[in-house]
This record gives structure tokens, sequence and C-alpha cells, in this order.
């Protein structure tokens, strides 16, 4: 009951096209390959309607390239994308990025939601947090216009609440 299979190795080498091509053609004559592990396989009985159809000079050529218009994608961009304009998108990425983590504080200032403490590093722009210190709520840090609390609870990790320090964003009530 064992089946006969061809690798697409092979088939690769005998009609001198890339894997890509290979599947296309597949596809094109709706022959399913056969997958066994990372290694995939043809039927032998639908390997020379392969051959046949890869040999035949009338039939349209398999083209396995992706080509990109780059007059559409530079359209859609939000700046110019020329040799000196770059500098503007690296800034406009910038921007973006650091607008993205602001909404992502004020979220968590407004929502309470407690953050780990590498997350709060990164959303402070950090390599690591500063040392606790004593504050009236309980030990924790002030920077960038908040007051970052240390929760800790028993059998858990320390975790970080956030709130708006008096010198910070003005309260949204």
């Amino acid at each position: 009951m064992s089946e006969e299979l061809v690798p697409l190795a092979k088939l690769e080498t005998d009609l001198g096209l890339s894997r890509a091509d290979v599947l296309l053609l597949l596809h094109r004559l709706k022959l399913e390959p056969v997958r066994r592990g990372l290694r995939t396989y043809v039927q032998a009985a639908d390997v020379a309607q392969l051959l046949a159809a890869a040999g035949a000079g009338d039939a349209e050529p398999v083209a396995a390239e992706l080509v990109l218009d780059p007059v559409g994608v530079e359209a859609s961009l939000p700046v110019p994308t020329g040799d000196r304009d770059w500098r503007k998108a690296e800034l406009y990425a910038d921007l973006r990025l650091f607008r993205e983590r602001l909404d992502i504080l004020e979220q968590l200032v407004r929502t309470g939601i407690e953050v780990e403490s590498g997350e709060l590093a990164d959303l402070l722009q950090l390599k690591r947090l500063p040392s606790v210190e004593s504050l009236p709520e309980g030990p924790g840090f002030i920077r960038r216009g908040l007051r970052c609390q240390r929760m800790q609870r028993p059998g858990q990790r320390a975790s970080w609440r956030l709130f708006r320090d008096g010198s910070g964003w003005p309260d949204a009530a």
C-alpha cells in the first residue's frame, strides 16, 4: 500500500526550476504535493503530467517573482521618501512611537492597570527603573510627571501602578 513519491528537490533539478516555480506549476495543474514532516513530495503518477506541462513551449511562463510598484507605495507614505527626506521619515516614526507611549501611559493612569518592571522601564524609555524612594503613599519613585508606586502582594511579583504627580499632566476631570 506504499505510494511512490518523488522528492520536490529532485524535480527542481530535473526541470531546472526553482522550488517556488515548481509549486506554482503544481498549483496551476491542480496537483497536490504530499507533505511528510519538513519534506515535500509529488506522487509518481503526477510527475509525467508535471514534466509535460513544464516542457511545453506554448504554455505561459511560470513567474514566481513579486514586483512592487514603487510609485504606489511612495504615494501612501505620510512623508516623501527622497534621499534627504529619510530624516523626516525617521522623525515622524519617532514622534509616532512617542505618542503611542504617551497614550499607553495615560491609559494606565486612568484605568489603574498595574504593569511589571520591565514594561514600565520600556514605556518610560529607561534602561532600568530608578531606586525606590519612600513616598507618602508607599515605596515608589517620581519620573516624568508620573508617580510610580510599587504594589507588593504575597505570592506575586511586584507590579507598578501609575498616578499623576502634582507637577505632571492636569487631571482630565
